[in-house]
């Protein structure tokens, strides 16, 4: 059985062009307020000089059909042909299910929800549907504020919150511990030992307190000649 040929299968091809990835990316850049799917879509075709599909002309929306063709034999149903082949943003559906996921996966622009209130224009125009008995009703749910998904440029993650001023010294910056005399046992309630363990107790603190000063006097000194070594020579 011969093979169908693939030039029909690419002829609109289901990858974000550069130029329609570009052409929406500066279009929600310059929008001053969110922007809606259609209302990219219309400013696209604008910039191209091309009439944007109207609500109001629901005929519009169908596309054009090519004629089936018929290859070594197999006849081959035709794509559907978009309303605007040579535009970048050939279609609706175009749009809204490949560019700007493309534009969402490469973090350029997002989706949010939001509260909107449907102009008069809108409403009127969703009643032209409904039938006259439930128009009233109608027209209160639709004048009620509902969701609506918009789009917007990528909101940048804010900075990082500068860490506090460190209180270390240049030893604990060093990684020299800071000791206090309460680490060695001063002020320590010795009042549950009897006097000649009291006795001994005080004389141990005595030696480990004077042990830890020359200790950190070893340390810092030590510490201070590093930092001499590692400043840059002026």
């Amino acid at each position: 059985m011969a093979a169908i040929p693939s030039f029909r299968k690419n002829l609109w091809p289901r990858h974000c062009l550069p130029s329609a990835r570009e052409l929406v990316r500066s279009i929600v850049v310059s929008s001053a307020t969110p922007l809606s799917t259609k209302d990219i879509y219309n400013l696209a075709l604008k910039q191209t000089a091309i009439q944007p599909v109207s609500n109001e002309s629901p005929e519009h929306n169908v596309p054009k059909k090519e004629h089936p063709t018929i290859v070594r034999g197999i006849t081959r149903q035709p794509s559907t042909r978009p309303p605007h082949p040579e535009h970048p943003v050939r279609s609706l559906q175009y749009l809204k299910r490949v560019v700007l996921p493309d534009l969402v996966n490469s973090k350029k622009i997002e989706k949010f929800c939001t509260k909107r209130t449907l102009s008069q224009a809108e409403i009127d125009h969703r009643l032209q549907t409904v039938t006259k008995a439930a128009r009233k009703e109608q027209a209160v749910l639709l004048a009620a504020p509902r969701n609506t998904w918009l789009w917007r440029m990528t909101t940048p993650s804010p900075l990082p919150k500068p860490l506090p001023a460190s209180t270390l010294s240049k030893s604990e910056l060093l990684g020299l511990p800071r000791l206090t005399a309460a680490d060695v046992g001063v002020g320590e309630d010795w009042s549950h030992l009897n006097k000649r363990r009291q006795r001994a107790r005080k004389e141990k603190v005595e030696r480990d307190l004077k042990w830890m000063w020359t200790l950190q006097a070893a340390k810092r000194e030590a510490a201070r000649e590093a930092l001499q070594l590692s400043a840059p020579a002026s």
